[in-house]
Order: C-alpha cells, then sequence, then structure tokens
C-alpha cells in the first residue's frame, strides 16, 4: 500500500532508506526510549546495520502487509524527517487497529504536530479504512501523550498496572481507544 496523507505542515509516508541515520539515532536515544519503549535503558547501542535490517523490512512489509502501516512523517515545507508513525493490528473484520507515533526529533516537540498528524491518520483510519475502534497505549507517565490522546476524545478503559520498569520502579500502561460514533460528534 503507498501510504500517503498531508496536513496544512505535515506529510505523513513510507519512510525510506534516506531516513536510515536519523532513525538509527532516533532507536539509542534513552529519553524517547524512555516514553516509547518497554526494552531496558541503559543498553548496547543498536547498530546502524540492525536499524537497516529493520527498516528493510518495513519497506518490503508497507507493500504487502494488510494489518500495519509504518510511515515517516516530514515536514511539508522542508521534507525533514521529524518521526514515524505506525496503524498496527490493523483487523478489518472487527473493524479496529492500534495507533503509534514518535517524534524523533525534539526540536519539534511542543509545536503542535502531534495532534495535527494524529487527527488526520484518525480521519483515515474511520473513513478510508471504514474502522470502528482506534486504541493507543500509553505509560502512565507519558503526561504529554495522555493529554494528546484524550483531547482528541479517546477514552481510558484499562490500566496494565505493573506494566514496565522505568528508572527503578513499575509504571502501569494505560488502554485507550476512539470510537467511530465517539469520533464524529466529537470532529465535525
Amino acid at each position: 500500500m503507498d501510504f500517503h496523507l498531508e496536513t496544512e505542515r505535515l506529510i505523513l509516508r513510507g519512510i525510506s532508506l534516506k531516513d536510515l541515520e536519523k532513525l538509527s539515532y532516533w532507536f539509542n536515544d534513552e529519553e524517547l526510549n524512555y516514553y516509547d519503549d518497554d526494552r531496558p535503558f541503559p543498553r548496547e547501542p543498536e547498530p546502524l546495520e540492525e536499524t537497516k535490517k529493520y527498516l528493510e523490512r518495513l519497506i518490503e512489509n508497507n507493500q504487502t502487509d494488510k494489518e500495519r502501516i509504518d510511515y515517516g512523517i516530514y515536514l511539508k515545507d522542508s521534507d525533514q524527517f521529524i518521526g514515524t508513525g505506525q496503524i498496527v493490528f490493523i483487523d478489518h473484520f472487527n473493524r479496529r487497529c492500534m495507533l503509534s507515533i514518535c517524534l524523533g526529533d525534539k526540536d519539534q516537540w511542543g509545536k503542535g504536530y502531534a495532534k495535527e498528524l494524529i487527527s488526520k491518520v484518525i480521519e483515515f483510519c474511520f473513513e478510508e479504512l471504514k474502522l470502528n475502534r482506534i486504541g493507543a497505549e500509553i505509560f502512565s507517565f507519558n503526561e504529554r501523550s495522555i493529554g494528546l490522546f484524550e483531547s482528541l476524545g479517546f477514552q481510558r478503559e484499562g490500566i496494565k498496572r505493573s506494566f514496565v520498569w522505568k528508572k527503578g520502579k513499575f509504571e502501569d500502561e494505560y488502554n485507550y481507544s476512539l470510537l467511530l460514533d465517539e469520533w464524529k460528534p466529537f470532529c465535525c
């Protein structure tokens, strides 16, 4: 599937090998991994070659996999690669999926890009994929993501208690969802 969405300031499209070095840097960034990953830190850096293999699999899978869409996030005015996103566990029968994003370029944090892009992805999931439910999982300490998803109408529906070990203690993970009939009044 050739994924391509545009917002006022962003382009969401398939990631490419030209983004390899930035992606590798982000995979090894301790702060990004604190918010986005359940693997322990500190850890051995992931070599560039491993990131390349991962990226090649993503590119190949994007052409054939009907259950996930991986994309890069680019600034429209400069084509600068600033992050990644995924629509995963796409279940066309039960009409549901999960969302994930990572704005890896920390210089771009706090500019409203995450809300802009997630709003567009939600619209795509409901209108193009014809889904009924979109889910997200967010660590309990990630207050910015919690605020973002709640501002877009997502409802907290559960807690995975003591789900992840972060900075010397167990932390919870929250489960969120947005349903089609909740989004329509919220968005339009």
